[in-house]
């Protein structure tokens, strides 16, 4: 069993968005795959309640809850809480990779400096079991601040492993219980691209970029799939969810 953490303690830096992302892509590999949500917020678990049946089908373990984190599963990605690392260092420690988003801003390239301390001093940074990498998110380019985040990942040394630009497709799909990689490919291809480094340093595949496209149904010179709309598999799931109870 492969297992996914993605770590850092300051809040509101894009942990449920990769971890829900990383999901529903090795789901969609045919891989076996739960989310383990270890934020008593439950943002995962809540994305998971709204997720449309019709969607590539993901397990939840509610860690928070106490909630064993076993099961007839091929990859388990953790959503970590906005907390002190030290609370979840055997689940880290424990791990096969470790993804650690990090936004623009000073406030987050400060936390960013003390979890890489910590994660020194615990000598992870030196464990040749324990991948690091970094995922630089929400990057609106040529900003000041994105220059920042570049010189300072430089300096501790770790890997970027992408860079995933600011978008409200985030936003909008997370809401629907969706991921990028739910949706019509022509319409987020770009963004689907800046995921391939991702997946491939998870181990999930190791493809080109037109192959990344085509997996999704997006192939060379082919005609835009119609787009389904946020509403309309909202709309669908309340159906779904009114005639199970119906019956």
């Amino acid at each position: 069993m492969k297992h996914i953490v993605v770590l850092n303690p300051k809040g509101g830096c894009g942990k449920t968005t990769i971890a829900t992302h990383l999901a529903v892509y090795a789901s969609t590999l045919g891989l076996r795959v739960a989310i383990a949500d270890h934020d008593k917020q439950a943002s995962s678990h809540d994305w998971l309640k709204c997720r449309p049946r019709r969607c590539a089908d993901i397990g939840v373990i509610a860690a928070y809850d106490g909630e064993a984190i076993a099961g007839d599963y091929d990859v388990i990605v953790h959503d970590m809480p906005a907390s002190s690392m030290s609370e979840h260092m055997g689940i880290a420690s424990a791990c096969n990779k470790i993804v650690i988003p990090i936004m623009p801003s000073p406030i987050d390239i400060k936390a960013a400096m003390r979890l890489w301390v910590k994660l020194s001093n615990s000598g992870w940074l030196d464990d040749p079991n324990i991948e690091i990498g970094i995922v630089a998110n929400r990057i609106k380019a040529n900003t000041r601040y994105v220059k920042t985040l570049e010189a300072f990942i430089e300096k501790i040394g770790l890997p970027i492993i992408t860079t995933l630009r600011d978008t409200q497709n985030y936003i909008r799909s997370l809401d629907a219980g969706l991921t990028l990689f739910d949706l019509p490919p022509n319409r987020v291809a770009a963004d689907l691209v800046q995921w391939q480094p991702l997946m491939e340093w998870t181990g999930f595949f190791d493809i080109e970029d037109d192959e990344l496209l085509e997996l999704f149904g997006e192939a060379t010179g082919a005609e835009p799939t119609e787009l389904v709309s946020f509403e309309d598999m909202q709309a669908e799931q309340l159906a779904d969810e009114a005639a199970a109870a119906d019956h």
